[in-house]
């Protein structure tokens, strides 16, 4: 069973792949994550691992905002497509490794998504040699539409990389012995690690995305942060230089990000695409204050947009094409899931990190966190999970929280 949930990892970009069966939409992905499901039902046998009442109930609370939402959208199949691709399946994935994973097991994991990252790392770089890319340079990739799926997609499996080839670097021995069995091993496993992870640096750097590469700084300074937390809250000194750290990383993000609204549209890709998610992000808290409850409805947001400002100038042509999301992953739970929607994912966040936090400094804690925290943070620019297989890994790491 191990091996099968660890093939659904590797397979995630077969979500592409889409036929239907009796007129239902899904996919290759979609129909692997059912067969794995329907043979884990029939290994476990009744004799499940018991999920507890502070998983249950948030995770129950965000499936009625779900329903809710589903049901309120105009535009019922795109609704029900949403549900079932951004959270059902994703949910049946959460159940499997909560199931049969073991915390020796999530070294399967990690490889199976590295390999799955390693392939569309490589498609990415084959376009840009072969000089299929934007009029700006920016490489599509293997998802379509925005350069920016290669970047959602490959900058957890990029922390992940570098988190987990550094963990295997720790404690290096003195023992002749010991060295030589360090090299066979830990050695190259980081190496190995280090060198999958610059590749998916490079196909990030090639998509174009800013945000891709500040979401990986970011999450990997998480790691070292968590990492060495023992050490660090015994140093004032160590303190003050994170916090003047954090605080230049956050001017340099406003420096990069800050809108030019003096600029016209035609200006350039670096400030057309701040000023397209300034307008985007205040025109969805607009949008917001109309539907602060329920929202507008999965699967509704652009039509919601474009109803809202189809009179306005630019946004037809240029902005409204390019907001299928908010921009922002909160902004789109709110939006799409409603205000119960949005606080159930908000709890959910909240018992991650307190589970993991707990685990520091030992085994796997500070890896998911800093996976965790690069989604989030990219987040900030973009909704970082509202996709089949980004919605998959977040909710793989909330379950691997629970086993380590």
């Amino acid at each position: 069973m191990i091996y099968l949930i660890s093939l659904i990892f590797l397979s995630l970009p077969a979500y592409l792949i889409r036929f239907s069966v009796f007129g239902i939409p899904t996919t290759v992905l979609e129909v692997l994550i059912y067969v794995v499901f329907i043979l884990g039902l029939w290994q476990a046998r009744g004799k499940w691992r018991l999920i507890p009442w502070k998983i249950y109930l948030p995770i129950g609370l965000f499936i009625i905002a779900l329903v809710i939402s589903v049901i309120i959208a105009p535009d019922k199949r795109t609704a029900l497509g949403e549900f079932k691709g951004f959270f059902f399946d994703p949910l049946l994935v959460f159940w499997l490794v909560f199931q049969f994973l073991k915390r020796e097991d999530i070294p399967k994991v990690i490889w199976a998504l590295a390999f799955s990252g390693l392939f569309v790392s490589v498609h990415t770089i084959v376009q840009k040699i072969l000089g299929n890319v934007t009029t700006d340079g920016r490489v599509i990739g293997l998802f379509g539409y925005s350069p920016n799926y290669v970047a959602l997609y490959l900058t957890p499996i990029a922390v992940l990389l570098i988190a987990y080839g550094s963990d295997a670097l720790v404690g290096v021995p003195t023992n002749r012995r010991d060295i030589l069995l360090m090299v066979k091993t830990k050695y190259w496993l980081s190496a190995i690690c280090y060198l999958l992870s610059a590749i998916c640096l490079v196909a990030i750097y090639f998509s174009g995305s800013r945000g891709g590469l500040l979401a990986t700084g970011a999450g990997l300074a998480v790691f070292f942060i968590t990492y060495f937390w023992s050490w660090i809250r015994g140093r004032l000194s160590a303190k003050i230089i994170i916090a003047i750290l954090c605080l230049m990383a956050i001017y340099m993000t406003w420096v990069f990000f800050r809108p030019d609204f003096s600029a016209s549209l035609d200006s350039g890709r670096v400030v057309t695409s701040n000023n397209l998610r300034w307008q985007i992000w205040q025109t969805t808290l607009e949008l917001g204050t109309k539907h602060p409850i329920s929202g507008v409805g999965l699967g509704n947001f652009q039509n919601a947009f474009n109803e809202l400002t189809q009179d306005r100038g630019n946004f037809p042509e240029y902005i409204t094409p390019m907001a299928l999301t908010p921009h922002n992953l909160f902004l789109s739970l709110w939006l799409s899931t409603g205000i119960l929607g949005f606080f159930s994912f908000i709890w959910l966040l909240i018992l991650f990190y307190r589970q993991a936090i707990k685990k520091l400094p030992e085994g796997y804690s500070p890896i998911l966190i800093a996976v965790m925290s690069s989604i989030l943070i990219y987040g900030l620019i973009e909704a970082s999970i509202w996709k089949n297989d980004l919605s998959i890994i977040f909710f793989t790491l909330w379950g691997l929280a629970w086993i380590i």
